[in-house]
Order: C-alpha cells, then sequence, then structure tokens
C-alpha cells in the first residue's frame, strides 16, 4: 500500500483538486465553499443531469461535466457524502424549464443526502428525480438485503447515456426511463493487488501480501468478497470475475442476462494505481476471454482511468447490455449506442470507437535482410569449437544477470541484465533448434545475432549491439574477400571488429571514460587487432571492473543523485555484460 503524498493531510485538497479541474476548462464553473463544479452553457431547454459523491474517486464526478454530459457534479470530502444543501446549490447553478435528474451511487449517505435534497427541490417546485446507479456484483441478492448493489464505475456509463440523451431535447421522463433501463443493464466487479491509502489516515486494513489478489473490493477501500492466492493468471483471474458478472446459473447474482447477440459495452476501469502498459493488457485478456468463454463480441470497448479509488492498484470490469436495457425502456439500441459514442468536452470521457474486430491481425513483413541465409564468402571455423564459445559466453550472462539487474536498478533503470539475457537465451535457441553453428559458419552466426538484437533486444544495449553486428557483418564479409589465402581466421575477424567499432562510433558519442559499454568495447577492439582474444579478454576484464571508478556522462545514470559523494559505484552493467560475453568467447 502506497502510503506516500504529496499532499500528506487532506485539508484543502478536495478544493485545490476542483481548482484544478476547472483550470482546464474554460466552460466550468466552481462554487468553491459548497464544491459544485458545473456547466456555465448548460441550456435551460434541456434536462439537467447531475451526480456525485464523496472525493477521491477522481476523475468522477467532477471529470464528466461538459456538454453533451453532465451539467453539475456535487463533490463531497474524501469518501463521504456531499449535504443536502450542497446538492441543492448545485441543482440552482443548473437551472432547467424540463427537469433535473439525479444519478446517485447506491451508498446510504448518498442516497439519504440526495433524497433529502430532492424533497426539498421539489417543495420548491422543482421538477426532480433520481436514478440508483447500482452495478456492483461482488455481493449477491442474499447478503445484499434490502441495500442492493453498489454504485461502481457503471456509475459513468449512466452519465454519459443520460448527458447525451438529455443534450438531443429528450423529455424529463424519457431521460428518467434510460436511467432506470440502463441502471438494471449494468454489471461491474473489481480486482485489486491492494487498498487505497487516505492521505492524513492510518491504513484502514492490513496490506495484502505480494501473492494475494482480492475480488470485489469496494471503491471506499471496504474489503472484497474473496481473496486468492497465490495470484493466479490474469486469463483466469479474469474467467472469475466474469462468472461473478455474467454465470447465468448463480441464481444470487444473475442480475443482467446476457445472449451471444446483444449488443454489449465493456469499459475496463483503473481504480487509481494501475500502470497504463498493465491496463492495456488487462482489457486484451477481458476481451479475448468474454468472446472465448461467453461468446460476447462488445460492440465498444473504453478503457482508462473512470472511477478510482484513490491509489488502489485496482481494476474493475463494467459491462452494460444495451439490448437488454432497449427492452425495458424502448429505446432503440442503436440510439442508445448512439447516445454513449457522442461528442463531448467534458474532460475525462474518451472519444469511442466500434470495436476493433480485426485487432489480432496483423501482416508479417520480412525485411529483405531476413533471407539472406547463404553467402558469397565465407569464414569458417570448428563448429564444436564454435557451439562451446557461444555456449560459454551465453552462460556467463545468464549467471551474471542477477547482478547486472541490481546493478543496472540502483544506476538506471534496471532492464540491462534482462535485455543481454534476453538476446543470448534466443540465440541458445537458434542454436539447440536450428543448429545454428553447426555449419561452423561465423557469418551465418553474426547474422543471426543481428536479427536477435532487432527482434529480443531492445532499449539502448540492444540498438549498440544491433548496430556493431550489423557493422561486423558487412566488414567480415568484405575482409574474408580481401585477406591473402593463408590469413588466420583470427586475423580476419580482428581487422573487421576494428572496422566494425569504428561504423558504431559514428552513431554514438560514447567515449573511454564515459562509463558506458564503450569503456570495454575500445579497449578490446584495441587490444585484439591481432587476433589474440584471451589477452584482449584480460584488457575487457581490467575496463569493466575500472568503470567503478567513472562518473557516468552518458545514459540515464547521469540523473541518479549523490555520486559525487561515494568512492566507487557499482560496474557498469552494460560494460560488465559486454565483458561477460568476451570472457566466455575468450574460454
Amino acid at each position: 500500500m502506497a502510503t506516500k503524498h504529496f499532499f500528506p493531510e487532506a485539508d484543502g485538497l478536495v478544493e485545490q483538486a476542483l481548482l484544478g479541474t476547472v483550470a482546464s476548462h474554460a466552460d466550468l464553473g466552481l462554487l468553491y465553499k459548497d464544491k459544485v463544479i458545473y456547466h456555465k452553457s448548460h441550456q435551460r431547454n434541456q434536462v439537467s443531469v447531475i451526480c456525485g459523491g464523496g472525493s477521491g474517486h477522481e476523475p468522477a464526478h467532477a471529470g464528466y461535466v461538459g456538454a453533451g454530459m453532465l451539467a453539475a457534479a456535487i463533490c463531497g470530502d474524501l469518501f463521504a457524502s456531499p449535504s443536502a444543501k450542497q446538492v441543492q446549490k448545485g441543482c440552482m447553478a443548473v437551472p432547467s424549464d424540463q427537469g433535473h435528474v439525479l444519478i446517485v451511487t447506491n451508498y446510504t449517505g448518498d442516497m439519504l443526502h440526495f433524497g433529502l435534497a430532492c424533497e426539498k427541490l421539489k417543495a420548491e417546485g422543482y421538477k426532480v428525480g433520481v436514478v440508483k446507479a447500482a452495478d456492483d456484483v461482488s455481493v449477491g441478492r442474499k447478503n445484499g438485503g434490502m441495500v442492493g448493489r453498489r454504485g461502481l464505475a457503471g456509475t459513468i456509463i449512466l452519465n454519459k447515456l443520460l448527458g447525451s440523451m438529455s443534450a438531443t431535447g429528450a423529455s424529463f421522463e424519457e431521460v428518467l426511463a434510460l436511467g432506470a433501463a440502463a441502471g438494471s443493464s449494468l454489471v461491474t466487479i473489481s480486482a485489486g493487488l491492494d487498498h487505497c491509502h487516505v492521505p492524513g489516515r492510518p491504513a484502514a486494513y492490513g496490506e495484502l501480501d505480494c501473492t494475494t489478489v482480492e475480488i470485489g473490493m469496494g471503491i471506499h477501500n471496504e474489503p472484497g468478497v474473496r481473496r486468492l492466492s497465490p495470484i493466479p493468471p490474469i486469463d483466469r483471474l479474469i474467467d472469475e470475475l466474469l462468472r461473478y458478472m455474467i454465470d447465468p446459473t448463480d441464481s444470487d447474482r444473475a442480475y443482467v442476462p446476457f445472449d451471444p447477440a446483444d449488443e454489449v459495452v465493456l469499459l475496463v476501469n483503473n481504480l487509481g494505481g494501475m500502470s497504463t502498459l498493465e491496463m492495456r493488457a488487462v482489457t486484451q485478456v477481458a476481451v479475448a476471454q468474454v468472446k472465448k468463454t461467453y461468446s460476447i463480441t462488445p460492440s465498444r470497448v473504453v478503457a482508462g482511468t473512470f472511477m478510482t479509488s484513490l491509489n488502489a492498484p485496482a481494476f474493475s470490469l463494467t459491462l452494460f447490455n444495451s439490448t437488454y436495457a432497449s427492452k425495458r425502456c424502448g429505446v432503440p439500441v442503436f440510439k442508445i449506442l448512439e447516445y454513449f459514442d457522442a461528442e463531448t468536452d467534458a474532460l475525462n470521457w474518451p472519444k469511442t470507437h466500434s470495436y476493433n474486430e480485426d485487432a489480432t491481425i496483423s501482416m508479417d513483413i520480412k525485411p529483405a535482410s531476413e533471407d539472406s541465409n547463404s553467402y558469397a564468402t565465407d569464414i569458417l571455423v570448428d563448429p564444436d569449437t564454435l557451439d562451446r564459445k557461444l555456449r560459454k559466453a551465453a552462460e556467463n550472462i545468464i549467471a551474471s544477470e542477477p547482478k547486472l539487474t541490481e546493478w543496472d536498478t540502483e544506476m538506471g533503470d534496471g532492464d540491462c541484465g534482462t535485455t543481454i539475457e534476453a538476446g543470448v537465451l534466443a540465440l541458445l535457441q537458434a542454436m539447440d533448434e536450428e543448429g545454428l553453428a553447426r555449419s561452423g559458419s561465423v557469418l551465418k552466426v553474426v547474422d543471426a545475432i543481428v536479427g536477435i538484437t532487432e527482434d529480443r533486444m531492445g532499449g539502448t544495449l540492444g540498438a549498440v549491439f544491433g548496430i556493431f553486428f550489423a557493422a561486423l557483418f558487412n566488414s567480415l564479409v568484405a575482409a574474408s574477400s580481401a585477406a591473402p589465402k593463408g590469413t588466420p581466421v583470427e586475423k580476419v575477424i580482428a581487422t573487421a571488429t576494428v572496422e566494425a567499432l569504428a561504423s558504431l562510433r559514428v552513431h554514438t558519442p560514447a567515449k573511454e571514460g564515459d562509463r558506458t559499454v564503450m569503456d570495454v568495447m575500445i579497449p578490446f577492439v584495441d587490444a585484439f587487432k591481432d587476433g589474440d582474444i584471451a589477452e584482449a579478454a584480460k584488457v575487457a576484464k581490467a575496463a569493466a571492473e575500472g568503470t567503478m571508478k567513472l562518473r557516468p556522462k552518458l545514459g540515464r545514470a547521469t540523473y541518479v543523485g549523490g555520486l559525487q559523494n561515494r568512492e566507487l559505484l557499482p560496474p557498469d552493467p552494460g560494460a560488465w555484460g559486454v565483458h561477460e560475453l568476451i570472457q566466455g568467447l575468450a574460454e
């Protein structure tokens, strides 16, 4: 559980966040004292659709105020319902001749305060109706009792549908009817690696250990309904979530029927602490599993941060069955999806698109160089020796990966060890499955390494290796053709290595003393000019050890603070990795 915050106390935080929200949108107004954000250009001839609740769920609800969505959002303190007075002020800020529709998440405080405001407004002559947002399926009918389902991320779909419908000039009754039908057509459930932390408060629950995931946690730090340990593979976890949402045999939770022919919207929501990278991967798995297990192909897929629980490392899945909603209110399915897709200038609603059914289809385009497996001239060595040297170099990297990763985590982004390891694992695979070294062809091996650096190695190191080995291949071809008959193979390779390094230096400013791979490559190549790799390997090892005394001048390590106070640093991981490769070839 992350407990460090730039705003360590909650006092004043909500107000500052609201000021930041209106600063991003010239057509938004703020009732500062009442924590109400409203749309300044809202038209009186349209139904005023309003939502709200406790703060801490940003961008809900203030992020959805704008033309074509909410007329206003009422914000409480962190995880606390706004008061009836705040709700009344919000309705007054966006007057309507048609009426006000309040979308209320199904929590006791919200329902009571919004309900009180509704009755007071009616007494003053306002036309007001309430749409309850209740989409959680983690708690079934039996345990939910009279309270019913909690309101989760499905609330945002209601905001979009009713706000868009209102913008078309629909009547108060029509907006209320769609709200009731859509609300009963939503299912949501979450899964989290831990709970969130509220600034200024102690942790509400114990942290989940690194082997545990919790299903069904709420958005106010409520515990979930089930814990799984060890954490299952993501496809199995999502299958478990879908079972809660869709399984028609679960009479306690089958709130919404689903048929493969239904037009279904999938919303994948980040509860605040998930990386975008993982969220996109979760989205792909969710789409795949709902198609595989239930034969449902979503009409729309939207993914992002819609309703959070502060910084919770968790996500939720929401399914909206627009076909079922249509049957309950009489609005055609195509019209409901039009409301979902309609443009809005609300800050945090994404532009939606139809589901991309061809998303998994790609064209395999082969670079011309991939087909060059035969060479006019070649450099041949003993196959067993070549195989043994390559395997030893690979084994050295695999054994040293943990320390390379540790050093790079301290000084960089932590990927150096795994990057080199990925390359040598691919090399071993080619040797085992394709007999890469069996012919004794040096050109074939170098050509394969060029492909491996492109396909299996990323980052700066992958690029450095790629340039060097591509240049080495060209230099070997030229050197093997130009060398007098009887020239030792080691000498031919040494000559080509000098030329390859010269080509690499055209593309990088790195030089000796900069604490990079060049601190090993440059002295090694210079020492290898005569073809004695054993002696050159000793030079490479000394150069790698020497990087402990160097201060970084290039790369991410240059941004690491406090280095001036340290006499010795860890060896440069890239330089050390090159030394390990050379050592293996020398042995």
